[in-house]
């Protein structure tokens, strides 16, 4: 395992990046490991941006990932995950990202404007500079049909990246915290399954 690993939550204030964060640090203490968590916050807690830093490894790190550092970025919301990739991300980061649009006060203001998605898949491509395709898109809407809620797309979406990731925590111990977390029966746990299952099949091992 590289010490620290680190994954990066990009999202909008009212997605569940804190969630996020508390989900995969509690797993990798079932995995034996010592995680860290940095949050740093938008001018507008909700509705602003949130990046969510979470450093897993075998002794105490700071609690921001440095430039160029993100093994793996969780992208909850286009625009947030492009930004978050062209301060944070570089050739070895892996995205996991949705296409989900949250209009931030910037976007509501006139400052910046969407892009179609495809457009940020490949920008997303080129700011991480890989040499195979390490961006993994990941479609809301088909995850909505067979979701209870959206509110539980935060979940699901921690279980897409852990099924394509090669770093800790590991699918059980997640799985196993977000039952803790949330009760056995809850709609987050069937959530994280789905995750599981997307993630295999849009990963590097999938069909």
């Amino acid at each position: 395992m590289k010490d620290p690993f680190n994954i990066l939550v990009a999202g909008v204030g009212g997605q569940g990046n804190l969630v996020c964060g508390r989900v995969l640090a509690e797993a990798a203490v079932l995995d034996q490991l010592r995680p860290v968590v940095g949050d740093t916050f938008g001018a507008s807690r909700r509705g602003g941006g949130v990046t969510t830093h979470v450093r897993i490894g075998t002794r105490d790190w700071g609690p921001l990932i440095p430039a160029g550092e993100v093994d793996i970025l969780l992208g909850l919301e286009t625009m947030e995950t492009y930004r978050a990739a062209s301060a944070l991300g570089g050739m070895k980061t892996a995205v996991v990202v949705a296409d989900t649009r949250i209009p931030t006060p910037d976007v509501s203001a006139g400052k910046h404007e969407y892009a179609p998605f495809e457009a940020y898949i490949r920008e997303l491509s080129e700011v991480c500079e890989h040499e195979a395709p390490l961006v993994y898109p990941v479609r809301t809407a088909q995850a909505l049909e067979n979701l209870s809620s959206p509110r539980v797309l935060n979940v699901y979406m921690i279980g897409v990246m852990a099924a394509i990731q090669d770093g800790p925590p590991s699918q059980q111990t997640i799985e196993r915290t977000v039952k803790a977390i949330f009760d056995e029966d809850s709609e987050n746990v069937e959530a994280v399954r789905l995750g599981f299952e997307h993630g295999k099949e849009i990963g590097p091992e999938g069909p």
